[in-house]
């Protein structure tokens, strides 16, 4: 394996008065460390699919096709806090170690999300092999980007996974810490997505029927030459997800917030407008997608046949219903070398109030959801989940997070009742 080869630049703290659609990245590794100098890089594009980026797309659309995606909050935590420590998953917390101290899931381990691809190739992540995963992040969508590592890394041959399991899961963890908590503070101000809606983040814009047929751009990024250590398709992606994660400054950079994007498709430069993707899929996509969007669904998008509809010299915003397999989109059209960058809370970050069927969430309220204790500096244990565990605690009451998916097909829901901050709910 490839070790101590890729060199992890500073984070920055970003303010929400200051989040633009801009610096969605080139593609290009920004960090300039001695992996990006060493090989891996997007150099341009060209007519034909390379080798290399062939046989990275084959791996990646395997792994998208196994559909790995989310577990919900209480799933957890009563697998935490049962009889059967073998059920218990293994928690990795993507987010930044000042947010991760501030508070996470007891018994989590920190690798920060740029730096899970350098921790998956030197085998320093503490991650078994034989153990299911759930990645908690900011807001659950970035979480995708980290199973899609996780679950490429560790199954060896995603054909033979998909007749017979034989590798556990790696999940994210649905709505990241904002379904685990209450609490402000764990993810950046503003962005929790009741926040959101009273900051100003989401938006109510208008949709129109259908996606816009794609057609083959006839370009595709070019890499240049692979280390000579980089011998397994594996260490490969990995290498290219370093890249990618690490041509913004930031990890919650990989977002575009849904302000930033009306904005920008509505300045009256359609110069400067990014590609729309939507990869909810056709049904989806016929009741309402946003205006110019592409649509491939999300299993799709490492078919070069399908990804060949973008151009990959320009950036490229991604969404899907709340998410969570847009990250796994954004991750899987990085590897491959397309700047990109996910649509913070998908469609419902975009509308809620039109077509529901499309994607919108009349009652998307996580208030509804669960308010489990944090390790924010005490002992590190999972005693204090004892109160959520039948018969003593809510999980007696509400096996899922009630008000989200579950108000989709109602036609004129009734406004969600949302708990105070804290409390809980049941």
């Amino acid at each position: 394996m490839i070790r101590n080869r890729l060199i992890f630049g500073l984070v920055v703290m970003i303010a929400v008065g200051a989040l633009m659609l801009g610096g969605c990245g080139d593609g290009n590794g920004g960090d300039d460390g001695d992996q990006a100098a060493g090989g891996g890089e997007v150099t341009g594009t060209s007519t034909t699919p390379g080798e290399d980026l062939t046989e990275i797309a084959e791996r990646v659309d395997a792994v998208l096709e196994l559909g790995y995606n989310t577990i919900t909050p209480d799933t957890v935590a009563k697998r935490l806090f049962n009889d059967n420590p073998d059920d218990d998953p293994f928690i990795v917390d993507t987010r930044e170690p000042e947010d991760y101290a501030a508070g996470h899931i007891p018994g989590a381990i920190n690798i920060p999300l740029q730096e899970l691809p350098q921790a998956l190739l030197d085998g320093t992540s503490e991650i078994p092999d034989d153990q299911e995963v759930v990645v908690a992040s900011y807001w659950g969508d970035d979480g995708d980007l980290g199973i899609l590592l996780i679950n490429i890394a560790r199954i060896e041959d995603p054909a033979a996974q998909l007749a017979t399991p034989t590798y556990p899961k790696a999940f994210a963890l649905f709505q990241g810490m904002t379904s685990w908590s209450f609490r402000r503070d764990l993810v950046p101000a503003g962005t929790r997505f009741d926040d959101a809606l009273a900051a100003g983040v989401t938006v109510e814009k208008a949709t129109v029927p259908g996606a816009v047929p794609g057609i083959s751009q006839g370009l595709y990024p070019d890499f240049e030459a692979f280390p000579s250590d980089a011998d397994t398709v594996i260490e490969k992606i990995l290498i290219r997800a370093h890249l990618y994660l690490n041509s913004v400054p930031d990890q919650r950079d990989l977002h575009v917030y849904p302000t930033a994007l009306a904005e920008n498709l509505e300045d009256g430069d359609p110069t400067n407008d990014p590609q729309i993707l939507s990869v909810r899929g056709g049904a989806a996509d016929a009741l309402g997608v946003i205006p110019g969007a592409l649509g491939i669904p999300y299993k799709d998008v490492a078919v070069l046949a399908n990804s060949g509809i973008i151009d990959p010299t320009r950036d490229t915003v991604v969404y899907c219903f709340t998410g969570h397999t847009g990250g796994l989109a954004t991750m899987s059209l990085g590897i491959l070398g397309y700047p990109v960058k996910n649509l913070l809370y998908g469609m419902n970050g975009w509308s809620t109030n039109t077509a529901i069927s499309s994607g919108q969430l009349k009652n998307f309220d996580l208030l509804r959801g669960w308010d489990f204790p944090i390790n924010d500096g005490g002992e590190d244990d999972l005693t204090s989940l004892a109160d959520y565990v039948p018969p003593a605690g809510c999980a007696q009451c509400h096996t899922s997070l009630t008000a989200i998916f579950y108000d989709r097909e109602v036609a004129d829901p009734p406004p969600a009742a949302a708990a105070p901050p804290s409390t809980g709910e049941g």
